[in-house]
């Protein structure tokens, strides 16, 4: 103790009591006189926390003055509303004594026992738990002790041992961040950051944080080259470092461990502060984030095939305080440049209640247990959609959810493999110019996902490829395109123009959905490409499928998605019959569509098989006015009958 602190902002009680006088925080006097069993005192006098300022005190055991000081993180929800302090074992101790100016008084090793610096000899050597009941009795013999009790109250932890560590004040070795903090802070802002709260979250940091401890007391680690003369003057020099720096290249840092300090040193070396030639190690080493920050340097620009910066810099969201944070620092201290043009970072896998995944909670789910169940290509999957930004959620149902999506993937392609088989790209291939129109629709509508897709990757925004290609497999492939082409594949002659334009787009298809999907399910794609006729031996050797140019593309677009909205009309005005029993199966009915002027010019237009798109066994489009029992809906009028006649066993249709 050689503090005392009383918050500026209260006001203290000087009490007397059976002759003595004490001084009591105004709010803590009712409850400390109960604790203490007063029942008659009386306040001499009411002081302001200010009137204290730098008054000084009396040790109560040794023949010590110590100094009173004002600072707010004296709180008054307990205690007396005075505070000890000892600068060199707490954060708010050695706070508000370096800001009053005064030494760090820290006599304690790194074993938890007191040194010779404390003034008691009875404590030297002594673990500083056992200490407190020696303390105890102490107090209590020379009358300064007016109650003990103990009590559980927050305290740090060791993370691994779970046991209770204490706040010391050491001598360590600073990097000063403060001689380039501006530099470090103009190279944040040049480089990419994914998500972009990253660079802020990051300049933030930079911003406020103070000098950089690299030193650590650990029996580990690579060590900080520095020597001490005889009379412990730090030696730390270009030449030193660069005479330790040739030893560890040949022999690696344990040199520091087997070789003497004066090994170490340049030959001849003399330091008048060491007038015997005598010099010591330093036993501390360097802040592991020191070591994994400096990998720029020790990998980029010394293995072939690798530049400097790196071109993204990939690890979870803790390492704004970490990797991300001791690269830059040490790059830019060096280099003037950051280590990383772009910084991506990933959130933590949760439980499904949002708790981090633990061994000793027993809620860890194994990669490997999820492998032999499902298999990988399912983790893979999930991965890609889950929003890894931010913390990600897992289960087994979960889990089952992405592997419901991965079999809508797998049997869409075994849909288009299956009808293609008989397909020769380089014999049977129809050029974009000859398709018919919906098969052109559905080629444009196929090269906007390629786009989008390789826009996504491009910016690792793999969320956004899984749901853009799997809303195009279930819609527009499932849905639309692959549910009537059944009545061209499975009917229409081996190479006639509509099976061939067909089975060119299907084949497109599943060749570029193969390639655009083998970052994210290589096996399964890799499996597929075996039954396509590519060059490429392997998908993943292929190179990510181009994004073609066509001229009709905004018109075609256009006009079928207008058809898309009628069409919409049409399933409706079919689900309202087959909920009247009028009809069962699409093929059942005979549609009549009455459109408006809008959706008439774009029919015309498109001059598509609409009869066969919609599945119908008969469609007409009239020009005549709806008769008023049709159904009208947002584009047009619609009336749906039975068709009349038999079921072609081979077409289905009537």
């Amino acid at each position: 103790n050689v503090v005392i602190t009383v918050n500026p902002k209260f006001d203290y009680s000087v009490v007397e009591v059976n002759g003595k006088k004490y001084v009591i925080g105004a709010d803590r006097l009712a409850a400390v006189a109960e604790d203490l069993g007063w029942k008659d005192y009386k306040v001499l006098k009411t002081l302001k926390g200010t009137d204290f300022d730098r008054m000084t005190y009396q040790h109560p055991l040794y023949d010590v003055t110590g100094l009173v000081m004002n600072d707010t993180y004296v709180t008054d929800d307990d205690g007396t509303g005075l505070v000890h302090n000892a600068t060199g074992f707490g954060e708010d101790d050695y706070n508000v004594g370096r800001r009053y100016g005064l030494p760090v008084f820290s006599p304690m090793d790194a074993q938890g026992r007191f040194t010779e610096e404390v003034p008691d000899p009875d404590l030297v050597g002594m673990f500083y738990d056992d200490a407190n009941k020696v303390v105890a009795d102490k107090l209590e013999k020379a009358g300064a002790l007016l109650k003990l009790s103990f009590f559980t109250h927050s305290y740090p932890h060791d993370w691994r041992t779970k046991k209770p560590v204490i706040y010391r004040a050491t001598t360590q070795w600073f990097a000063s961040i403060d001689k380039f903090r501006d530099q470090i802070l103009d190279q944040i802002e040049k480089s990419e950051f994914i998500p972009s709260w990253g660079k802020t979250r990051l300049y933030n940091m930079i911003k406020d944080r103070g000098d950089w401890v690299i030193s650590r007391q650990r029996a580990w680690g690579v060590p900080l080259p520095i020597f001490y003369a005889e009379d412990d003057t730090p030696i730390v020099t270009p030449e030193t470092i660069e005479h330790v720096a040739q030893i560890f290249e040949k022999e690696g840092s344990n040199a520091w461990y087997t070789h003497t300090a004066k090994e170490l040193l340049p030959e001849g070396f003399t330091s008048e502060h060491s007038p015997h030639g005598e010099f010591k190690k330093e036993t501390d080493i360097l802040d592991v984030w020191f070591d994994s920050g400096t990998s720029w340097a020790g990998v980029m620009k010394y293995r072939d095939g690798l530049n400097f910066p790196a071109d993204l810099y990939l690890e979870g969201s803790d390492q704004y305080r970490g990797w991300f944070n001791s690269s830059l620092i040490t790059s830019v201290s060096v280099t003037g440049l950051a280590p990383y043009k772009e910084v991506l970072s990933q959130g933590f896998v949760l439980d499904d209640k949002g708790h981090k995944m633990s061994k000793s909670l027993g809620n860890v789910i194994s990669p490997n247990d999820v492998i032999k169940k499902m298999g990988a290509e399912i983790i893979r999957l999930w991965v890609a959609q889950a929003d890894t930004t931010s913390d990600v959620a897992v289960s087994y149902d979960i889990l089952k959810q992405a592997s419901e999506s991965y079999r809508k993937i797998r049997n869409t392609f075994r849909y288009m493999l299956a009808n293609t088989s008989d397909f020769d790209p380089k014999k049977n291939r129809v050029a974009y110019n000859e398709l018919r129109s919906v098969d052109q629709y559905m080629e444009v509508k196929l090269n906007n996902l390629i786009k989008e897709s390789l826009d996504a990757y491009n910016k690792f925004d793999f969320t956004t490829v899984y749901k853009k290609i799997f809303r195009f497999i279930s819609n527009d492939l499932s849905a639309f395109y692959l549910d009537f082409a059944k009545d061209v594949l499975y009917i229409e002659a081996k190479n006639s123009h509509a099976r061939r334009s067909m089975q060119t787009v299907i084949y497109d298809a599943a060749v570029k959905l193969a390639k655009i999907l083998t970052p994210i399910l290589p096996h399964t794609m890799e499996e597929i490409w075996g039954f396509l006729k590519e060059d490429e031996e392997y998908v993943q050797l292929a190179n990510m499928p181009e994004v073609e140019t066509y001229e009709n593309s905004d018109e075609l677009l256009e006009n079928w998605s207008k058809f898309m909205s009628l069409r919409d009309d049409v399933l409706k005005a079919l689900e309202d019959a087959r909920n009247q029993k009028l009809i069962g199966k699409s093929f059942e009915a005979a549609v009549t569509i009455y459109p408006d002027k809008e959706t008439k010019v774009m029919l015309d237009e498109l001059n598509a098989d609409f009869r066969q798109i919609l599945i119908v066994s008969d469609l007409t489009i009239s020009n005549e006015e709806a008769p008023a029992d049709a159904e009208k809906l947002k584009n047009a009028a619609i009336v749906v009958k039975h068709a009349d006649g038999e079921v072609c066993p081979r077409c289905r249709m009537i």
